[in-house]
């Protein structure tokens, strides 16, 4: 990591082929945006670059807390090099396996090949067409394109292939709670609250938020203690406790399903 003192020390310079995207921060684990990029490394004087000292690749620059991971720019184009000319040979190898092609997707895309992934993802969704992971897993690559279409057309056919599958319902689950529709999305979402190797506090804390959104705060009340029931951790979330106490306020509710906080709580 650069530093200065007075002025003095070292810092980067510029920011060239930037990818932008969403996810979560190894340092400060706030889930936001992140952003890879080339940049020049500079020994500077009163923070003027003086001295260059080699071309750097930024890899998960936190929008937030700044902190990232960097390595020599030679290095990393070597190792993209390496990466895709295997992934390439392996799926030249495959050309019917579409794990080989969604794993080459995935490496073009940390590579900023991003032209050359929007390629393969459309002819592989092609090819595989009749193959539910695949069309799964490339409508969520869309998706973290910002391309919400062609995920949307990919999610569809997966859940016409396999409509009572775990990740259909949970794809329906959530567009009925984008669509601010609470009842339906729990009603896609029910088997998954029946199976604990599907359970994921995260969904229903949507359907409760969902249900609040729409004043029905009886409704959140009740997944918000089902939350708690499954996950009794999740109370020490300031946030969480926070959207539990609107829905009783609303509701009226004499008594709350809250347990106390700690201290500092």
């Amino acid at each position: 990591m650069p530093m200065t003192i007075n002025g003095i020390g070292t810092q980067y310079y510029g920011r060239k082929n930037p990818r932008v995207y969403s996810g979560v921060c190894d340092s400060c684990q706030g889930n936001g945006t992140l952003t890879d990029y080339e940049t020049g490394h500079y020994f500077v004087v009163v923070f003027i670059p003086v001295i260059p000292l080699g071309r750097k690749q930024i890899i998960a620059e936190c929008s937030s807390c700044r902190c990232h991971r960097d390595m020599p720019l030679r290095q990393w184009e070597q190792m993209r090099e390496e990466s895709l000319n295997s992934g390439l040979e392996q799926l030249g190898d495959s050309m019917d396996d579409p794990e080989k092609a969604i794993e080459l997707l995935y490496n073009m895309t940390l590579f900023n090949q991003l032209d050359e992934a929007m390629e393969l993802a459309g002819v592989t969704a092609k090819q595989h067409a009749q193959d539910f992971d695949t069309m799964v897993n490339i409508g969520s690559w869309y998706e973290q394109q910002n391309q919400p279409e062609l995920a949307s057309n990919c999610f569809s056919a997966a859940i016409n292939l396999n409509p009572e599958h775990p990740s259909s319902k949970r794809i329906q689950g959530v567009q009925a709670i984008e669509d601010a529709n609470p009842i339906a999305a729990a009603q896609h979402l029910e088997s998954l609250r029946l199976a604990v190797a599907s359970y994921d506090p995260s969904l229903f804390y949507m359907l409760a938020i969902c249900y609040q959104d729409q004043s029905m705060h009886e409704k959140a009340i009740e997944e918000f203690k089902d939350i708690i029931q499954r996950t009794p951790d999740i109370t020490k979330d300031k946030s969480f406790r926070k959207a539990v106490r609107i829905s009783e306020k609303a509701a009226g509710s004499p008594t709350t399903i809250l347990p106390k906080a700690g201290l500092f709580g």
